[in-house]
């Protein structure tokens, strides 16, 4: 029998309003059979909800995917490669019909294109008629809590549908396939699939190219962006290349990038993007579930000097999918606004009071839902320029109804005060932030399966169904989570320690889910990994937040804590941490992605012997 040869798979984009040219870019030098585009987020899902009610039902969906296709069509089509997307958001079909069109113009048969649905469960979500309601829908991580307890109305509702709709698309001879929410792996995951004829229940298989669209679907980062370790190549991060998936039959991966393009594949940017939105040992996904318990990274072997930047994953097993899936629910929030002061000086302490006494008695009467005052930077001792010596107070409203917030409740005093304000006022003048602007509330939950009408429609209205998995096992809601690691080492036969920050010597990636943080660190020489195992409790990542710890949520929330010892990385997910997600959420990183870099500014009592080897 002969073997395939191995898929590559390139990504052009990480988030909506990626690079505008990367799909051009691939084309060109990234050799590859598929390319792939994650462009959603919970953020953008609730602007395009947005979108399509202050706009129209012609909008909804990624333009930006069409505008990077509608300049290479050409060179996809004549050296057929797919390209498979979930730039469809919530309006799949109107993105189908305008690259249908666009295909008719250029002479390209109308079987160019398939759109894979089901994703939009709004109607099974609110059913009056089904029995329970909405108490049939648990929040994600919060079970206790159902959509009835929610404060607010549904307005959309998508469920993170998997590969095996893109699958048959393919398989019927698409070249394009549009998508809606699918997952963020499902495009690399269906592509492969479809290229090896795997069967759903091949869960090796499967994991193993869950695990390479996780590395590749966040574009750049994988190549250098968003990396600790990031001084090591400094010059080289301008313009930055985008990654290429190599996967073989077997689900195993190779992770590489284009030619053209600044930025590095290494292990360890491989490890860093491995731990981003992570939550835990267990990849949980509507098609199988990725156990990454024992995984490993390495330089390929084969690498030379002529193709060095090959970075191999080893050690994925594959389980059975669950029998739900997630559903985003959204809902109209309400609307905000916020303003930025800049205090510099002497007494900033005191000028921020002044400004908060202030801003206390302007708003004594307000019916915001939100509201918060924030100091970003912090003092400078005999600062060598007025910028330098700067800090920002953030104001921040939410309110449920408009006219709560419109300018003569918000913008108009916020203005006002500046007459009477602290010595040396000065604020931004970008009054577009002062006015009301529409947020959405998300909440996430979960929906079976079953209950998803999962389906392709080809060019002519041909429907493909595609049935719930047939074997599924149950997971639990609470992650397992060890508070502290089984084998601690003596941290005195380490020898003398030097109080300095923990990204001395540890990297670290952080981002969100929801309304929840997680944050990854790991070291770089195996002898380094018990002692990060010993340091790195549950209690000690409280203390590291300090400040945060009781601002930024509650001090009870939960916090989980898994050891991956193959990549010498301990991880934490931290639940509600972010004050809504990103959708909803008052803080400047409604991501969390600015967490771990906190984090590795923290001081610790490292050992001098691993200091000596060099700091990150």
């Amino acid at each position: 029998m002969i073997e395939k040869a191995h898929i590559r798979i390139g990504n052009v984009s990480g988030a909506t309003g990626d690079h505008p040219h990367a799909m051009a870019r691939m084309v060109r030098s990234g050799n590859v059979d598929v390319i792939t585009g994650d462009w959603l987020s919970e953020m953008n899902i609730a602007w395009n909800s947005i979108a399509m009610k202050e706009i129209g039902p012609h909008v909804g969906y990624e333009n930006g995917f069409y505008v990077q296709l509608e300049e290479c069509i050409d060179d996809i089509v004549s050296r057929n490669i797919r390209v498979v997307t979930n730039a469809g958001a919530l309006n799949p079909l109107a993105l189908v019909d305008k690259i249908r069109q666009l295909c008719e113009k250029k002479g390209y048969p109308p079987s160019t294109v398939a759109v894979v649905l089901g994703d939009n469960v709004f109607e099974q979500v609110t059913s009056t008629t089904a029995t329970g309601g909405l108490s049939r829908f648990p929040h994600l991580d919060h079970p206790e809590t159902t959509l009835r307890d929610w404060d607010f109305t549904p307005s959309s509702a998508n469920a993170y549908i998997g590969c095996w709709g893109i699958v048959e698309a393919l398989r019927a001879g698409s070249q394009i396939v549009i998508c809606g929410r699918c997952t963020d792996a499902s495009p690399v995951m269906g592509a492969a699939a479809w290229h090896y004829g795997w069967r759903e229940d091949q869960y090796t298989e499967l994991a193993g190219a869950l695990v390479a669209a996780h590395l590749i679907e966040c574009g750049p980062y994988v190549v250098g962006a968003n990396f600790s370790g990031f001084k090591d190549f400094l010059p080289d991060l301008v313009d930055l290349a985008f990654p290429v998936a190599e996967i073989d039959a077997g689900g195993g991966c190779v992770i590489t990038r284009t030619t053209e393009g600044g930025g590095h594949v290494t292990p360890e940017t491989v490890k860093a993007q491995l731990l981003y939105e992570l939550q835990g040992h267990l990849y949980l996904n509507p098609d199988v579930v990725a156990d990454l318990a024992d995984i490993r990274v390495e330089k390929c072997p084969d690498a030379d000097s002529r193709e060095e930047e090959r970075v191999r994953v080893l050690g994925v097993k594959g389980l059975p999918p669950p029998p739900s899936t997630k559903v985003m629910v959204a809902a109209e929030g309400g609307y905000q606004a916020e303003a930025t002061f800049y205090l510099n000086g002497l007494d900033i302490a005191e000028k921020a009071i002044m400004m908060r006494n202030q801003l206390a008695y302007l708003f004594k009467d307000n019916k915001f839902s939100k509201f918060s005052i924030e100091q970003y930077g912090s003092v400078v001792p005999n600062p060598s320029s007025q910028q330098a010596g700067t800090v920002q107070l953030r104001v921040f409203a939410q309110a449920r109804e408009k006219k709560d917030i419109e300018p003569v409740k918000f913008k108009i005093p916020i203005y006002a005060v500046r007459m009477q304000s602290y010595a040396g006022y000065h604020m931004s003048l970008d009054f577009r932030t002062m006015e009301p602007k529409a947020f959405m509330e998300i909440f996430p939950t979960l929906i079976s399966l079953a209950d998803v009408n999962h389906r392709v429609v080809l060019h002519d209205g041909t429907e493909i169904a595609v049935k719930p998995p047939r074997e599924t096992a149950d997971y639990p809601v609470v992650r397992p989570s060890v508070d502290v690691t089984a084998a601690p080492v003596d941290l005195v036969s380490l020898g003398p320690t030097e109080f300095v920050p923990l990204g001395s010597i540890v990297h670290a990636r952080s981002g969100d889910k929801a309304n929840n943080s997680n944050v990854g660190f790991f070291v770089r020489h195996a002898d380094e990994y018990p002692w990060l195992c010993t340091v790195l409790t549950v209690e000690c990542l409280k203390q590291l937040f300090g400040d945060d710890w009781f601002t930024a949520g509650h001090p009870s929330r939960r916090v989980e804590r898994v050891e991956f010892p193959g990549i010498l990385a301990v991880h934490f997910r931290i639940l509600d941490n972010l004050n809504g997600g990103i959708a909803s959420s008052d803080r400047i990183d409604g991501l969390g992605k600015g967490v771990g870099e906190y984090l590795r500014s923290k001081f610790v009592h490292v050992p001098k012997k691993f200091l000596a080897r060099g700091r990150i």
